[in-house]
């Protein structure tokens, strides 16, 4: 699918249309591929087609595929849709990404569903899964305000020892 790396998403479409005209069966990567174009122009509708027609014509759904979903639902705030593939995800044996963790985290963060957010969190440490500095810094700051030190001391050690911490907007450059 050459053409979706270049971006050329309409001549995708025609040449899997061809393809099952031809009784040519494509592969999950092939949906993949078409699938990650959509999320990222955010077009989740089209997404949701292609993964429905994806699943009606018996190609089973893959790790990458829910990666890709989840990732698109969040980055379109379907904060619903992205929580069930999640669950599903999870019910089918597959493992998510840091980078879906990521996206589910900072998405319920946005929707101030802290308590989801916080669970997906601990979901992802048990997992041994390392959440970004942008995950981390949601947490260090909520577990200030909640007064909470203890945690948010080891929350710091944590990113220091995984080497999250960036430059701070005051550090001197030399």
């Amino acid at each position: 699918m050459g053409f979706v790396v270049s971006g050329m998403l309409e001549d995708s479409e025609r040449l899997l249309k061809w393809m099952l005209e031809k009784g040519i069966m494509p592969n999950s990567t092939t949906y993949n591929s078409l699938l990650k174009q959509y999320c990222i122009r955010n077009n989740m509708r089209t997404t949701t087609e292609i993964y429905r027609g994806m699943c009606a014509q018996g190609v089973m759904p893959d790790s990458n595929t829910y990666n890709i979903l989840i990732k698109g639902h969040c980055k379109a705030r379907n904060m619903k849709e992205a929580w069930f593939l999640h669950r599903e995800m999870i019910e089918k044996g597959f493992n998510l990404t840091a980078s879906s963790y990521n996206a589910l985290i900072k998405g319920f963060f946005k929707r101030k569903k802290f308590l989801e957010a916080r669970e997906l969190f601990e979901e992802m440490r048990r997992e041994g899964l390392v959440a970004d500095e942008e995950v981390y810094n949601i947490f260090v700051d909520i577990n200030y305000n909640e007064g909470n030190m203890e945690m948010t001391l080891e929350l710091c050690d944590e990113a220091i020892e995984k080497c999250l911490v960036g430059k701070t907007e005051n550090e001197d450059t030399v």
